[in-house]
């Protein structure tokens, strides 16, 4: 309940969130590495290259939010660098493994969400794209940028730059940056050009009683070598 009433207190004292803009074709090619989710031919989230053959996005896409179970990793395909006219490669995924604890809830609180995480192993490699690195995020505020498909814009990837971060529930960090269905497991970034790592994921959004969106994200560094382990001894479907 105290971390409820945190995370409360955090929204209401921010001014708003910051806004997305489309990535120009020219400007795509630096995030080759974030890609589409498609899971089961009917609905998509966001998820990124971390190696050449793993990717990391929210634990939820995997599953189907209307019956709760689990979709066949046979229904899902991973699609770097899409965009309406060239993508960089499909790609099927072979396994996956959440979070320890990781349950799917109907509406979980804000600090249920911070094993909302994933990783996948891909059936082959992606070839000439650069993943992006894992960091932890520093204690130093600093300017964040979040780059996804969403629902409104599902054929080319959007960023949207400088977001504000308002604080930490356990893995869960807080950020003044509207989110829209299709974002989930986006990844968070910070730093700017080549120096860009990844310090999360998009889970959730919350409203303000105003109407300003904020989103939850999953921090990554706390669970990267526990995903990698799980991987590697979890069997291919």
């Amino acid at each position: 309940m105290r971390l409820a009433v945190v995370a409360l207190c955090l929204f209401a004292g921010a001014a708003g969130a910051a806004e997305r803009r489309m990535l120009g074709p020219g400007e795509a090619e630096a995030f080759q590495a974030v890609g589409r989710l498609n899971v089961a031919g009917s609905r998509f989230c966001s998820a990124t290259l971390i190696s050449a053959r793993e990717v990391l996005t929210a634990a939820h896409c995997l599953y189907n939010p209307r019956t709760g179970r689990a979709v066949p990793l046979s229904e899902i395909r991973f699609v770097p660098g899409h965009r309406i006219e060239a993508n960089a490669g499909v790609r099927r995924v072979t396994k996956a493994v959440t979070a320890p604890g990781f349950v799917l809830l109907d509406n979980p609180r804000p600090d249920e969400l911070g094993v909302d995480i994933a990783l996948l192993e891909l059936d082959e490699a992606v070839a000439r794209v650069e993943p992006f690195a894992v960091e932890a995020l520093a204690a130093a505020a600093a300017a964040l940028s979040i780059v996804s498909y969403a629902r409104d814009r599902g054929e080319a990837p959007s960023i949207t730059e400088a977001c504000p971060r308002l604080g930490l529930l356990g893995e869960v960090m807080i950020v003044a940056c509207a989110i829209e269905q299709g974002m989930s497991g986006a990844p968070v970034f910070v730093g700017v050009g080549a120096g860009r790592r990844l310090v999360a994921v998009v889970s959730a959004m919350r409203l303000r009683n105003d109407g300003v969106v904020f989103g939850l994200t999953v921090l990554a560094a706390p669970w990267i070598g526990t995903l990698r382990t799980a991987l590697a001894a979890a069997p291919a479907e």
